[in-house]
């Protein structure tokens, strides 16, 4: 299915995209932060809808095929297991990312607040950055950018490439590893599966707890050992490098134990008794 898509014409379509966006949105009168998220959402997610929606169309292919709950090995508890680690790994990440800025280039004092904005904006964000912007994300980096690049390469170069590539059109430098990372993994799941319904729920949950924590009750960052002010970097060290250390650990035993399963199921695979004739 997703091997049959041509990149060119995703980023030929993208660009067509952003350019008649930049022309279009500014004839309107529109507050310039809901501006920015109308861009963003029919930048990629519209975009993407036309583009798969146009292969799906053109394949007779429901989208059932890609997306579809069927995989009983992955429980809700391992899905929100692997949520947590993953969210402990970004914050700590980010904390430390801010500790050495700051040891070096000393950070001006900040302190870390809920979103001051209006309610429609607050609900398009969540909609948008919780739901609609990871299903796109997984059909365009697991889906078509995974498949071909592992059809031009091999398995390895498609996982690396489309989650650097993953990593780097996020813009966040404090969480580049630990996008990176889950790019991997996610990778890895869509892989042993075949399927996407794990990743965009690993992604949406993920993205669902980070918008809580972040934009709607920012105190939890004090819960989890990250101080909201910028003066408080330097306390409970020991604490937060520990809950970074373990995080990170965890996240290389996931992707290990995934390498691990893959590798497996292609040994059942090749165990399997041939059809006479084909030996």
């Amino acid at each position: 299915m997703f091997e049959e898509m041509k990149i060119r014409y995703f980023v030929g379509l993208f660009i067509i995209f952003t350019f008649g966006l930049n022309w279009v949105i500014p004839v309107f009168d529109i507050p310039t932060n809901i501006r920015s998220i109308i861009r963003d959402f029919l930048e990629i997610e519209v975009m993407a809808v036309v583009f798969f929606g146009y292969y799906f169309f053109k394949q007779k292919t429901s989208i059932n095929y890609v997306v579809h709950d069927q995989d009983p090995k992955w429980r809700v508890t391992s899905l929100i297991g692997l949520v947590l680690i993953f969210n402990t790994f970004s914050i700590t990440t980010y904390w430390f990312y801010l500790f050495i800025q700051d040891s070096i280039f000393k950070l001006d004092p900040f302190m870390v607040n809920s979103l001051n904005e209006s309610n429609v904006f607050l609900i398009i964000l969540m909609i948008t950055s919780t739901v609609t912007s990871p299903i796109a994300e997984e059909f365009i980096f697991r889906g078509l950018l995974l498949n071909r690049l592992i059809k031009k390469t091999n398995k390895w170069g498609g996982i690396l490439i489309s989650s650097l590539l993953f990593a780097a059109v996020h813009l966040q430098a404090e969480k580049l590893i630990a996008t990176f990372l889950f790019g991997i993994i996610a990778s890895l799941i869509y892989l042993k599966t075949k399927n996407l319904f794990v990743p965009i729920l690993i992604h949406i949950l993920h993205n669902s707890l980070a918008f809580i924590q972040t934009l709607v009750f920012p105190a939890w960052l004090d819960f989890l050992f990250f101080s909201t002010y910028s003066t408080d970097i330097h306390t409970n060290v020991v604490v937060k490098s520990t809950f970074l250390v373990i995080s990170f650990l965890l996240m290389i035993m996931v992707i290990v134990y995934l390498v691990k399963d893959l590798g497996s199921d292609k040994k059942k695979v090749e165990m399997l008794p041939q059809p006479e004739g084909l030996h």
